[in-house]
């Protein structure tokens, strides 16, 4: 691949709005004509820090903070949904990041019909760039708006939405459900386009058939389309359908780039300080069965202290976006919502299989064959919540399902996030709204 010198001022951090990026040309020593040159543009967009599961994970319930951490004054805050009046230091949830991802999609998308190439390798970058879009709008309208309630998704907030370059151009705040509908409309693009079923390792950070369905089924799942989640995942699932038995091989965890069950790896769901100077907290330790669930010694490893911290690391291997456990977990979870209670046990049962030690799971298959309908959902959401810890699904999972109290200790005072609180949104960062009136 030819790599190309593009010098573009938008990447500047200090970008914090559409209109504020928009308002600048991009400047390149060369011109992108080549689907090899929109290549390396689009790997640029790959390349963007996507690192806002480690700030839900922060605002969520699985970590336990000391006054004293190294590194604290960056996310304690965030920790305690102080939103109103944070410490200078505290870190910004991402936002214009995440519109540079959008603007580098936007320009493939915008040139495909003048980009020069081989039409099968034009319409698979293509495909991607409409896919990173719909990602990206989708954690975009994840992090500041409300979750997706079919009854009023069309006056709920969203965020703002360019699909072209407009330096004139005003950027309001469109309805979440205008925001559902591009994503939408982007995967459709996507799938029409696509024609690699599945990357192979070490570019699984790239979009593949597979992981457009797999972004697709968890669109659906968030608004609550529980058959068209369930009929995505299965499509899915006939392309890739591995699940690691921990029973066999534990030396890799599940959510490594190069596991059975990737993927797409791509966001980036750990750091060095949740692996060093954060610990789990008691709630999510007691989630576990500690003797059965193989993911328990996999996942954490003791303090001294008696408390344990994250095995999972800012190392590149933890990069996780979709992987085929979430698919089984989804269609678990849709099947009860449909009231196909015997399916949805079966489904989580054959999971679980590869969780837990056989005893264990011996144990396990007669505590879920004995649920109602209420007590499965409730389980099958806290198997979702020890699959996938500090992957950064927690926080919209408690959105978009029981938006629970939760109630942490720092610092030897106690915080509560109400039951629906409405710091279940997370503000604008201030930056953002400075430079976009319209936020």
């Amino acid at each position: 691949m030819k790599k190309i010198n593009y010098i573009f001022l938008f990447l500047a951090l200090n970008l914090v709005s559409c209109n504020d990026y928009l308002d600048i040309e991009p400047v390149g020593q060369v011109i992108p004509k080549s689907v090899e040159e929109y290549r390396s543009f689009l790997t640029s967009a790959y390349a963007v820090s996507k690192e806002y599961k480690v700030f839900t994970t922060y605002r969520a319930d699985e970590l336990s903070l000391k006054a004293n951490a190294v590194g604290i004054e960056y996310y304690q805050d965030i920790f305690i949904w102080n939103d109103l009046n944070p410490d200078p230091s505290t870190s910004d949830f991402p936002y214009a990041g995440l519109y540079n991802t959008i603007f580098y999609a936007n320009h493939v998308i915008n040139n495909a019909a003048t980009m020069e190439g081989e039409m099968a390798t034009k319409n698979q970058l293509v495909s991607e760039a409409y896919a990173l879009r719909a990602m990206t709008y989708f954690e975009l309208v994840n992090l500041y708006a409300k979750p997706y309630n079919k009854t009023t998704a069309s006056t709920d907030p969203g965020v703002p939405i360019t699909t072209e370059y407009d330096s004139d151009k005003a950027y309001p705040v469109k309805t979440v459900q205008e925001v559902y509908n591009l994503i939408l409309s982007d995967i459709s693009q996507a799938e029409t386009l696509e024609n690699v079923k599945q990357q192979t390792l070490g570019y699984n950070y790239r979009f593949s058939t597979i992981a457009v369905k797999a972004l697709k089924t968890r669109v659906y799942l968030y608004q609550k389309e529980w058959q068209k989640a369930i009929n995505s995942a299965k499509e899915a699932l006939a392309i890739k359908s591995a699940i690691q038995d921990l029973n066999s091989n534990v030396t890799i965890m599940p959510s490594e780039y190069n596991s059975a069950e990737s993927i797409l790896s791509l966001e980036t769901v750990a750091t060095f300080d949740i692996a060093n100077n954060a610990s789990i907290s008691d709630d999510l330790i007691s989630a576990y069965d500690k003797t059965n669930d193989l993911r328990f010694d996999l996942y954490f490893s003791p303090n001294t202290d008696g408390s344990y911290r994250s095995r999972k690391s800012k190392d590149i291997k933890f990069k996780a976006s979709y992987r085929t456990a979430e698919l089984f977990l989804t269609t678990a979870e849709c099947l009860v919502q449909l009231n196909d209670i015997a399916a949805a046990k079966q489904k989580l049962i054959d999971f679980t299989k590869n969780r837990y030690t056989p005893a264990g799971w011996t144990a396990y298959k007669t505590k879920i064959n004995a649920l109602n309908a209420a007590d499965l959902l409730t389980e099958i959401l806290e198997e979702r919540r020890r699959e996938f810890a500090i992957e950064g699904y927690r926080w919209n999972d408690l959105r978009r399902t029981t938006q629970q109290a939760l109630t942490k200790n720092f610092n030897g005072k106690n915080y509560t996030l109400a039951k629906n609180d409405s710091r279940y949104v997370i503000p604008f960062p201030k930056e953002a709204t400075i430079n976009n009136p319209n936020l």
